[in-house]
């Protein structure tokens, strides 16, 4: 009989101590309970941590309920799962350093255009089904929502909405990003350690059509990052970008 490695015992045990005998009946529940592991370095970056099986025993729920919950951390890079060797903390949770967060700023300064920005939103709103995903918060815990606008040379170049989550951030007040973006702020106050993002077509509606002064319905280019500090996401953001809009990456 293969024998348990010690860490992963000591995990199971405390996680049936502390629980007291209780249930999880959701994989939310499951996956806040990981987390709060991870991030207690209960189960450090690059730790093995239990299977499915041992969890859902130790949890007291089903196996497709603790299933569902590391699928969505692996959707978030926070642990890695690898078919025959198990699931590990991912090794990005560990990274001190200062996340390189590119601005608009700088993408429209770097093509020789006047650089121009607007605040056009700010405030508490609960948030839609993609920002909580994202910010892996429930959908009726209110995020704080910003919205603004960049222009090249006067034409616009740029509409954006970026949810924060203020339970993880210092205070910030409207004043914050009057004159400089959302995106700016975080940088400066927040020790970010990686970001995904995602690249999609999708289709301009109400403020974003507006700003980019084009009709409803047209296509745009659309970039979505989260950011993260650690094993934390702090923010989610959308741009749109108006057709033609040509996206150039260095290596």
């Amino acid at each position: 009989m293969a024998k348990i490695p010690g860490n992963l015992v000591r995990s199971l045990r405390a996680s049936g101590a502390a629980g007291g005998g209780r249930r999880m009946n959701t994989w939310q529940s499951v996956r806040a309970d990981v987390l709060d592991r991870i991030r207690s370095r209960e189960w450090p970056p690059g730790e093995l941590i239990p299977t499915e099986q041992e969890l859902a025993r130790s949890l007291g729920c089903a196996r497709a309920t603790v299933n569902r919950a590391l699928r969505e951390l692996a959707d978030s890079g926070i642990i890695e799962r690898r078919r025959k060797v198990g699931t590990r903390v991912a090794a990005t949770s560990a990274r001190k350093t200062v996340l390189d967060m590119p601005a608009v700023r700088t993408e429209i300064e770097g093509i020789g255009a006047a650089y121009s920005y607007e605040l056009t939103g700010f405030g508490s709103q609960l948030p839609t089904p993609l920002a909580a995903r994202a910010l892996q918060v429930p959908p009726t815990q209110p995020l704080l929502l910003i919205k603004a606008k960049y222009a090249a040379d006067g034409v616009p170049h740029c509409c954006e909405a970026i949810w924060l989550n203020p339970a993880l951030l210092p205070a910030m007040t409207r004043d914050d990003v009057e004159g400089q973006s959302a995106h700016e702020w975080l940088a400066a106050k927040v020790a970010l350690t990686h970001g995904r993002f995602s690249i999609l077509a999708d289709a301009a509606t109400g403020d974003c059509a507006r700003n980019l002064s084009i009709a409803e319905g047209t296509a745009v280019l659309t970039i979505e990052r989260t950011n993260w500090s650690d094993t934390t996401p702090v923010s989610f953001a959308r741009q749109f970008y108006p057709p033609q809009h040509r996206l150039v990456s260095e290596d």
